[in-house]
């Protein structure tokens, strides 16, 4: 299933949170880790005091403690932060998952989409947010790029995922919001191998959202939709039983929710009222500003959830 997970880190116990999502999916797949970090030019004397002090609230207190007084300087060849990639491989290692470490230079969405594909990585898991605007910012907005770019699959966390809300503990389902395009299915195989290799129930969700002026009820001009949300619920759940027909014959637990609303609010409420579900999504990977005037279901759902969230950008 997975071969190679390519790990972004920049020194943060934010950027360390994907670590226990990471794990058990090396374990179970045997797959080789690569820890990267990305270096950009040497900031300001104060921003790198500043540095000093988050590097030393990073992997370990020992490690912490150790780097969080030593000088910093964001070269390529920086000790300090080549010291804490070594570390956070060793910790990998103990628990049964070979780890290598790599740094490169320059644009950190630039420099982790390069790799993955370069390197032939078949996943990347990363944190959705990280260094503050005081230092370069690996995580965050750099997420954001990689997600609407990565030809690779993403697995993002928010940093209160670690609190209970791991692959290696909690993640007991996956949630697989659909819509009934094929850009919304290319998740699907992916799911089907997260769900094989971890053991997981598979929540299939379509949310039917009617919109009344669609069919003559504007200006006042009342309009019974009864029949009509009715015949949309019954399609959404006729095309749900459908894929979830085909999961259950590879011998998959699945079932499938519809619900009413806007596809993102209900798609959040639903994981969030379930501790121990993460979400398996496709991205249409809108950018500029027809996303901003368009939004993107993934995108918000990433936005609001801190389960873990597996973003698939369909080729």
């Amino acid at each position: 299933m997975y071969d190679k997970i390519l790990v972004p880190l920049d020194g943060t116990k934010t950027a360390e949170t994907i670590l226990p999502n990471v794990v058990r999916l090396a374990r179970e797949s045997k797959a080789k880790v690569v820890l990267i970090t990305v270096e950009t030019p040497t900031p300001t004397a104060g921003r790198a005091h500043s540095s000093n002090n988050r590097l030393g609230n990073g992997l370990g207190n020992g490690l912490g403690n150790e780097l969080g007084n030593a000088p910093a300087t964001l070269e390529k060849t920086d000790p300090q932060m080549k010291a804490y990639m070594d570390s956070a491989a060793s910790m990998l290692a103990g628990l049964g998952v070979t780890a290598t470490t790599v740094t490169t230079t320059g644009d950190p969405a630039e420099e982790i989409l390069a790799y993955s594909l370069k390197h032939g990585c078949d996943l990347i898991a990363m944190s959705t947010r990280g260094r503050s605007a005081l230092r370069r910012g690996l995580m965050g907005s750099v997420t954001d790029a990689v997600v609407r770019s990565s030809h690779v699959p993403v697995l993002a966390v928010g940093p209160k995922s670690v609190e209970g809300k791991d692959l290696d503990g909690a993640i007991r389902s996956v949630a697989v919001p659909l819509d009934g395009s094929e850009t919304a299915e290319a998740v699907l195989p992916h799911v089907e191998r997260l769900a094989e290799l971890l053991s997981l129930e598979v929540v299939l969700l379509r949310v039917v959202r009617l919109v009344p002026w669609a069919y003559g009820a504007h200006e006042r001009v009342p309009l019974d939709t009864t029949d009509i949300e009715q015949a949309l619920e019954t399609e959404a759940a006729e095309y749900l039983g459908v894929i979830e027909a085909r999961l259950k014959a590879k011998g998959i637990k699945c079932r499938s929710e519809v619900m009413h609303g806007v596809p993102w609010d209900k798609i959040v409420s639903f994981v969030g009222k379930n501790d121990e579900m993460m979400v398996a999504i496709s991205t249409h990977a809108r950018s500029g500003i027809t996303r901003l005037v368009l939004g993107s279901v993934a995108d918000m759902v990433i936005r609001s959830l801190e389960t873990p969230a597996l973003v698939v950008r369909p080729l």
